[in-house]
């Protein structure tokens, strides 16, 4: 198959994916939460007016909506621009970050919501979790022991291709920069167990759920990341730089599902969020 047909392909199921799949089965939830635990039952769930949070998700709908076509326009170009496909990847690379934006807003109005609900819940109670929290607790040994095996395999096929004095290879610094990711990823995980809580009205069993779906989140992008180094570094050596596009692609695909790891909403308790007295974590 022609390299560029493959790209158009790829590129296109990035575009599906990411710009139209994704964020409508984040709407979908958005909209489940909105009809099934409305304000007036569960006031504390919205600290603003519910016309805000629906308008906010109108423009989530929105921005995707504009930026899939943004994307529909790039292929079109890709088509009809002679090009070398040297700056194919940092292209795809730099769409992916524009997907990426109505996604971080998200992220954004969420902490602005628990802001909002802590500064209203400042003399409420909370109940304290004696037991302490490690890491096992919310991920098994044998996963932590996936990431540190691809780590240190990581580490000895950079070694490895060190020793043929390829002009473009990083040599150690790839392994620097990878070990910097994985502290990165280390304090993520440690503010996720230990830092302050941002959910004023949570239950302690609702944030156990998050922060092993964090947990999990960020160590299998761990290895994604790892793998995809690997990947990049290896079409270099057998000569097959024309594919980067296409991984990389492929790479954010795989974020992206990764990042669709969310807890099931019938696995939440809403209860907490009635007007009405509670002990929360």
């Amino acid at each position: 198959m022609n390299i560029d047909l493959l790209l158009y392909i790829v590129l296109f199921s990035q575009i599906i994916f990411l710009s139209y799949y994704y964020p409508k089965r984040m709407l979908i939830r958005i909209h489940t939460i909105f009809k099934n635990y409305p304000s007036n039952e569960f006031p504390k769930l919205y600290p603003e007016s519910i016309d805000k949070y629906k308008k906010s998700a109108k423009r989530y709908q929105v921005m995707n909506h504009l930026i899939m076509v943004l994307g529909f326009g790039l292929i079109v170009w890709f088509y009809v621009t002679p090009r070398t496909g040297g700056w194919d990847q940092v292209i795809v690379f730099w769409y992916f970050m524009i997907q990426s934006i109505p996604n971080i807003g998200i992220e954004l109005w969420s902490r602005n919501t628990h802001k909002t609900m802590r500064l209203l819940n400042q003399d409420a109670q909370k109940e304290a979790a004696l037991q302490p929290r490690r890491l096992t607790d919310f991920v098994s040994k044998e996963f932590l022991g996936t990431v540190f095996a691809i780590y240190v395999i990581f580490v000895g096929f950079n070694v490895y291709i060190d020793q043929f004095n390829y002009p473009w290879f990083g040599g150690y610094l790839n392994i620097l920069i990878i070990s910097g990711i994985y502290l990165i990823f280390g304090l993520i995980i440690y503010k996720a167990m230990y830092g302050k809580v941002k959910n004023p009205h949570q239950s302690y069993e609702d944030r156990k759920i998050d922060i092993q779906t964090i947990i999990r989140q960020v160590l299998s992008i761990a290895i994604a990341v790892t793998l995809y180094v690997v990947l990049q570094i290896s079409l270099n050596v057998f000569g097959l730089e024309s594919f980067k596009a296409i991984s990389i692609s492929l790479y954010f695909h795989v974020i992206g599902f990764l990042s669709m790891q969310w807890p099931r909403l019938d696995f939440i308790n809403f209860d907490v969020y009635k007007d009405k007295p509670g002990l929360t974590k």
